[in-house]
């Protein structure tokens, strides 16, 4: 059982120097990070920002909802619910996300997870050097081809060997991943619970490869689902009336501000303007808010927006 939620702890750095607009939504980039590290060179974010879409129902879905990969786990977990009322699973960290709503099959559910047992698993840290400045001798464990490994120890290397595309070759492990084997799997295995070989060879090439156990709790959930739109233009409509509130009535300084973060978004300083702008927005119902970033659906001049904001923290809802 691999942990979905640190299934690729990438020990990577990438530089980004071509002119791109670099900013995301805070929504996109936390999703982002989760995963990797990922230092931008020559891409400062900027302290103040105003972004607004047009809030097109598949866009809306997408801001507010998640959406399952085919290929997951957790879209077998979520397919068994549809089929037989709920379904259990159990990880390390908790197999499905159920602070949002869902897509799934092109409908919209409420998720819930309620545990229902825990346990002590053996995780196993895996780490790849893709560029050893050793192989394998008579002082290491030696090495196998990878087309002689147990299917088990293939699958826990899934991603990691063979490398996907050209992989990182810096000093030292290049990536890793955290796994926890099925249970008696590790009977068949070479790699757990004893190490046999510290090289694995593929196509001509040579990877070190350094295992690491630790005891983790594994818990299991029983999950069900509550349908709450039978497609994406209700389930977008659901969020518009709940959200949705008018912008109106603005300066012609807040005007400009507004059309900028409309045109391709607001990154300049914290004017008078941008703070009543943000004010404003803060005096209502978000999607998603905290005391210096949010996300909300006003409608300016007849148009829905999702609109995200970095802001100063000393910026208070209009009206307080």
């Amino acid at each position: 059982m691999r942990d979905v939620q640190t299934l690729s702890m990438v020990y990577r750095t990438f530089s980004v120097t071509s002119n791109v607009r670099c900013f995301v939504h805070r929504r996109q980039y936390l999703a982002t990070t989760a995963l990797l590290t990922v230092p931008l060179a020559g891409c400062a974010h900027p302290s103040n920002v105003l972004d607004m879409q047009e809030a097109t129902p598949d866009r809306l879905a997408a801001e507010t909802s998640r959406s399952i990969s085919p290929e997951s786990d957790a879209h077998a977990i979520l397919q068994e619910v549809v089929e037989n009322g709920s379904a259990t699973a159990a990880g390390i960290s908790r197999p499905i996300d159920t602070d949002e709503p869902i897509e799934f099959q092109e409908r919209y559910y409420d998720v819930s997870a309620t545990e229902i047992g825990r346990r002590d698993r053996t995780s196993y840290d895996i780490r790849v050097d893709y560029n050893p400045e050793e192989t394998a001798s008579a002082e290491s464990r030696g090495s196998i081809a990878y087309a002689d490994l147990p299917e088990v120890d293939k699958t826990a290397l899934d991603g990691l060997i063979p490398p996907q595309g050209d992989p990182p070759r810096n000093e030292g492990f290049d990536m890793g991943t955290r796994y926890v084997y099925p249970e008696n799997a590790t009977d068949a295995s070479v790699l757990v619970p004893t190490q046999q070989y510290e090289f694995i060879e593929h196509q001509g090439a040579t990877y070190r490869v350094q295992l690491e156990s630790e005891t983790v709790e594994e818990v299991t959930y029983r999950y069900e689902m509550t349908e709450i739109a039978p497609s994406t233009a209700a389930y977008a409509e659901r969020i518009r009336s709940e959200f949705l509130f008018p912008l109106s009535g603005l300066s012609s300084a807040e005007r400009e501000v507004v059309e900028e973060a409309i045109d391709g978004g607001y990154f300049d300083g914290a004017t008078d303007a941008f703070r009543s702008v943000v004010s404003r927005l803060r005096a209502h119902r978000g999607l998603e808010t905290s005391d210096s970033y949010g996300t909300w659906l006003p409608e300016y001049e007849g148009t829905a927006y999702i609109t995200y904001a970095e802001f100063p923290s000393d910026i208070t809802p209009a009206g307080e």
